[in-house]
């Protein structure tokens, strides 16, 4: 699917891919007008954007700050929910993970390492979830959340802690609400809509067989989310 504006030259333009829908934003419009058109494309199809989810992507167009609250304020009252915000350009991806806008990296059985991930080794409570997780449907726990099942996409886990899927993740998980960064997300695999771990966010590749099909673990090393393969003796650096 693709809708287009009236502008032969500068088209704001939302495409379908194998991992949803992409708003392409054109890079010689002004903010003003480049929230009209997106304002036009959505009005023009109100019933198919409404309760979905789209990815940003700036491509060329310089991102700021003020522009993306504008886009996610007006695309929120439209009942459709923002997972990512990328770019084409180098320098403009940079400047998006600087705010917290992360792609998610992948680290292989021979590239990663073996430090401990930081936390608590008390003993803590958690919210236990027995049932699989159906688009539309959320959890919410100010602690750590366990899920038997699968979150699927358009589905929504919020945790104050770490959170742990005995199944697959396709949906979105906000992990350390209340702990940070040093929060975990752990599953049998992981292939997220999106993830963040407490300020942190990152989506999967476009290109999801790049994700481990094997248990995973999704942490922060060095100021961004990774994700390796799950493994029950880990050791302190």
């Amino acid at each position: 699917m693709e809708e287009r504006t009236r502008f032969a030259d500068q088209q704001v333009r939302v495409r379908g891919t194998q991992d949803g829908l992409v708003l392409q934003l054109p890079p010689g419009l002004a903010t003003a007008s480049l929230l009209a058109d997106v304002q036009a494309t959505i009005e023009r199809s109100r019933a198919f954007f409404r309760n979905s989810e789209l990815m940003i992507d700036y491509g060329e167009r310089e991102p700021t700050l003020d522009e993306i609250v504008a886009l996610q304020r007006y695309l929120s009252e439209q009942g459709v929910r923002v997972r990512a915000i990328t770019s084409t350009t180098p320098a403009y991806r940079e400047r998006l993970q600087s705010w917290g806008f992360y792609p998610l990296r992948v680290v292989g059985r021979e590239t990663r390492d073996d430090r401990m991930v930081p936390g608590n080794e008390a003993e803590r409570t958690a919210l236990y979830v027995r049932r699989t997780l159906r688009s539309g449907m959320s959890v919410t726990a100010d602690g750590d959340v366990v899920i038997v099942g699968d979150v699927n996409p358009g589905a929504e886990v919020r945790a104050g802690g770490d959170v742990l899927v005995w199944g697959v993740v396709r949906g979105t998980i906000y992990a350390g609400l209340r702990t940070g960064t040093q929060a975990i997300i752990a599953a049998l695999r992981l292939s997220p809509t999106l993830l963040r771990i407490g300020s942190l966010a990152a989506r999967a590749p476009d290109q999801r067989r790049e994700l481990l099909d094997e248990p995973a673990l999704a942490h922060v090393v060095d100021g961004a989310i990774v994700v390796e393969p799950w493994r029950f003796e880990r050791r302190h650096a």
